[in-house]
């Protein structure tokens, strides 16, 4: 039974440095993302108003879901010391989100939605149809996994 608590641990161990890696590449992407948003602000570089409204979109949603990814895999490591945990409970969080990510960039960069910050005006009352009902579903559809 130890060994096999043994060799889950070591899997679980891995997935959650998988987690963090990605946690990590993704939080200096969008820091990147704030940096590019605070150039354009202030008049250093110039960047059409449509592709700062997806690059505010993709930085607040991507901190918020890349912070409940990286926390999950640091919840599910302190726990997992107490407690044994099911390793494909685990990989199936981490491939969800992952998935979830790509509807995302999907409705982001292909369908040019850009409404994730949806209390800034004038996106919730002067869309005016813009982005379509494809790139809003696969972006509600991906913030769901």
């Amino acid at each position: 039974m130890t060994t096999i608590m043994n060799n889950a641990s070591k899997i679980t161990n891995k997935g959650v440095a998988l987690s963090l890696m990605v946690t990590s590449v993704v939080i200096v992407l969008m820091m990147i993302f704030g940096v590019i948003m605070l150039l354009n602000q202030g008049n250093v570089i110039q960047i059409s108003p449509q592709l700062f409204y997806k690059v505010m979109t993709i930085h607040g949603t991507g901190m918020i879901g890349i912070a409940a990814l990286g926390g999950s895999a640091i919840m599910w490591y302190y726990l997992s010391t107490y407690i044994h945990l099911n390793a494909k409970i685990f990989f199936a969080n981490l491939l969800l989100s992952l998935i979830g990510v790509l509807f995302i960039l999907i409705a982001i960069f292909v369908f040019h939605f850009s409404d994730g910050w949806t209390f800034l005006f004038p996106l919730p009352a002067y869309s005016a149809n813009l982005y379509g009902k494809t790139g809003a579903l696969l972006f509600l559809f991906g913030m769901l996994l």
